[in-house]
């Protein structure tokens, strides 16, 4: 008797809507390293799923985001091409 095997690959990709974000080099403080940075407003992340996505990564420390005592929302750039690469 002769066992058929077949392979089935899905492929995916990631997109992410950043809507008038400012790049900067910052401290990230889980690279522990100077990196780019993206700032974000409220206003930034344009569609639900765009959030939802970046609360898993941020929820699995994929994600390195923080947010200082003064200032805006930080996205470490390093982290977030390695999340969606």
């Amino acid at each position: 008797m002769a066992v058929k095997t077949t392979t089935i690959t899905v492929e995916t990709e990631t997109l992410i809507i950043v809507h008038r974000a400012k790049a900067a080099l910052d401290w990230c403080p889980d690279c522990r390293a100077q990196v780019d940075v993206i700032t974000l407003d409220r206003d930034s992340l344009i569609e639900f799923a765009t959030t939802a996505q970046i609360h898993q990564w941020q929820s699995k420390g994929k994600l390195h985001l923080w947010q200082p005592a003064h200032g805006l929302t930080r996205i470490c750039v390093t982290s977030l091409l390695q999340c969606i690469g």
